[in-house]
């Protein structure tokens, strides 16, 4: 039997949300326009907000696909790049709060946990497609 799959559709929102973050990060590096903060800080918001969505969809598929008898290969396989998502999530949590904080002021490290969460999700991105690709 086929399950249908809510995940794999919904992880490329906070993907999508959270890399075109980190471009109007670097804008507003460049740039005197606040518009650019307010607009990294707003897709790093949403991308929040899709990632909880992606993630309860994942346990919803894991859970259908555990009781048809595929969930115990496919979770060992999915180990790093679920800890590579989290890991993510988390950088963009803190890159969030500290923005709410700071009332979203420009600082330099933050452009700098931008390009870290930048590349843990497209790196986690990365080993979702190829994940895909197995199954």
């Amino acid at each position: 039997m086929l399950t249908t799959l809510f995940h794999p559709p919904i992880v490329h929102f906070p993907v999508a949300l959270w890399l075109t973050s980190g471009v109007f990060d670097v804008l507003a590096w460049r740039r005197a326009d606040p518009m650019f903060r307010r607009a990294a800080y707003w897709l790093v918001g949403l991308g929040l907000m899709a990632a909880a969505a992606s993630i309860a969809a994942g346990w919803v598929d894991l859970l259908r696909l555990e009781r048809e008898g595929v969930g115990a290969a496919l979770r060992q396989r999915h180990l790093l790049h679920s800890q590579l998502a989290y890991a993510a999530t988390f950088v963009y949590a803190l890159n969030f709060a500290w923005r709410r904080r700071t009332q979203n002021a420009p600082a330099p490290w933050l452009l700098a946990l931008s390009f870290l969460g930048a590349v843990l999700i497209g790196t986690t991105a990365y080993l979702g497609g190829a994940l895909r690709g197995v199954m």
